[in-house]
């Protein structure tokens, strides 16, 4: 069916209609913004050279007076600080020369007064006889406890307990709702009426654009220059007065300040330099009696210092010796109880080994703790527990370690499986940290670092539900879901997927089955 003069006839009225609306529309949306564009920048220029002219014609209006008030304020503040500065330089180094002469003569008296060397003697030796016999107890104590501590160990006994080996683990229409002026032309089939709304559309967004801009710009250009002018000499007059005001402001002040800074220096450092005698001789003679005063004080000071050191020395000396010795006593005896009443645990020889002994932390191998246990004390022990932590901790430690008390003066050898790696262990360093304690003290403790081997080859899941399937193919079954870090063990590959085992150490009710290989990597 030949649609053209649908589609021509549509052109035409859209065309039409979108002129006349777009002119509409675009001659008030340009009047809109030529008013508003138009305000904005009259007002903004019209302050901005108001007040750069006003400030130009302000700024030398009060220039004169201020260069005159600044000169006699500079001259007046000079003047005043400037002899209040002298005076009390001349006066600082009265005071300095006098108080430095007359400390140094008194201090020298002070340096020769006995009462003062004679109570510092007999406080120095009242506070030794008490600090220095209380200290030598404690040192004396010390050294006997120690002494008698070493003597009890190295008399230790060859004789041992049995050893013990412990287990675990968005228009119009017509009444049949087709639009009128495609009923007006005739246009009633299907694809008449679908080819004279795209001419419509075309014709209407063509002209309307076109009328639109047209009409925006003659709008915007008639507005602008009159709101613009309106705005700018509105404004330049106010902003005038203000940049008037500020100029005038500014150029007194400036005045001021060059004016005042020049005579208050000048007037200042003549006026400082001077020599006022009468300050000068006043600083010498507060000096001096200060000094006096003070430097005797300085020296007597010295004196008792030098009087309690020597009286501290000679009472130290008369009884320390004395109480270290009987602290000493002291000591060994408290050692010697404390030895026969409790139990005294020591761990000697702590290390951890494979279960074969050939040297090497292999996966799936159980590790083994060896450490013999000795009671210096003469009473027997309670349980030791012993804790083992893995730095790693890829493997799987037994839990609720412990041996029987040691009997006193005795010794017991233990050999414990610690727990066992993983089968997916990663091959690297590690370390082990035992403790033995008993009755919530340490008693024994040890860090050993250890490397680690497996022969098995292990892969590492890369994504959260990953499938183990039964069979190497997309249609075979799912045996269980593996999320991102699952460790399995890699035993065969097949087509695009690798054969896994699943670790002994891991969950799940599978056994075998096929990974997709992408889905692994290699540890």
């Amino acid at each position: 069916m030949d649609t053209t003069q649908a589609h021509n006839a549509g052109l035409r009225d859209g065309a039409q209609v979108g002129e006349r609306e777009g002119r509409q529309r675009g001659y008030t949306d340009g009047t809109e913004e030529g008013e508003r564009e138009g305000r904005r920048r009259g007002f903004a220029e019209g302050d901005r050279n108001g007040r750069e002219s006003g400030y130009r014609d302000g700024y030398g209006v009060d220039q004169s007076a201020g260069t005159q008030r600044g000169n006699i304020d500079g001259q007046n503040n000079g003047t005043n600080e400037g002899t209040t500065a002298g005076k009390k330089r001349c006066y600082d180094e009265g005071y300095t020369a006098g108080y430095n002469s007359a400390f140094a003569a008194a201090q020298q008296l002070g340096l020769q007064d006995a009462a003062s060397y004679n109570a510092g003697f007999a406080k120095g030796q009242a506070d030794a006889a008490a600090i220095e016999a209380e200290n030598g107890q404690k040192a004396g104590y010390q050294a006997g406890f120690s002494q008698r501590e070493t003597e009890l160990q190295n008399s230790f006994g060859t004789k041992a307990m049995t050893a013990g080996l412990l287990k675990g683990f968005p228009g119009a229409v017509s009444s049949a709702g087709l639009p009128i002026a495609m009923a007006r032309g005739g246009w009633a089939t299907p694809q008449e009426q679908q080819a004279y709304q795209q001419g419509y559309r075309e014709g209407y967004d063509h002209s309307y654009r076109r009328s639109y801009e047209e009409a925006k710009r003659r709008g915007f250009e008639e507005r602008f220059q009159m709101a613009y002018r309106r705005a700018y000499d509105a404004q330049f007059s106010v902003s005038y007065r203000n940049g008037f005001t500020e100029g005038k402001e500014k150029g007194y002040q400036d005045a001021y300040n060059a004016a005042y800074n020049s005579a208050y220096n000048s007037y200042y450092y003549e006026y400082k330099g001077r020599e006022y005698s009468d300050q000068r001789a006043l600083g010498v003679s507060n000096g001096a009696a200060t000094g006096k005063t003070e430097g005797f004080a300085a020296g007597c000071a010295e004196q008792t210092k030098r009087g309690y050191q020597e009286g501290y020395a000679k009472k130290a000396a008369e009884v320390y010796p004395a109480a270290f010795e009987a602290g000493k006593q002291t000591g060994m005896a408290s050692a010697e109880k404390y030895y026969r009443e409790n139990s005294v645990l020591k761990v000697l020889d702590i290390a951890f080994y494979d279960e074969n002994n050939d040297g090497k932390f292999e996966a799936n191998e159980n590790v083994m703790l060896k450490a013999e246990v000795r009671n210096f004390g003469f009473m027997g022990s309670e349980t030791v527990t012993i804790t083992v932590k893995s730095e790693r901790g890829e493997i799987q430690l037994v839990p609720d370690l412990k041996t029987a008390g040691v009997s006193g003066r005795g010794k017991t050898m233990v050999t414990l499986n610690i727990g066992r790696l993983y089968d997916v262990v990663a091959p690297d360093a590690d370390a082990l940290n035992v403790k033995f304690t008993e009755k919530g003290t340490v008693v024994g403790e040890r860090r050993q670092l250890y490397t680690r081997t497996n022969p098995n080859k292990v892969g590492t899941v890369e994504k959260d539900d990953t499938p183990v399937r039964k069979n190497s193919n997309v249609f075979s079954s799912t045996l269980a879901k593996l999320n991102k870090g699952d460790k399995v063990i890699i035993i065969g590959e097949k087509d695009y997927y690798t054969k896994v085992r699943k670790s002994a150490f891991a969950g799940g009710e599978w056994t075998e089955g096929y990974v997709y290989t992408d889905k692994l990597t290699l540890q």
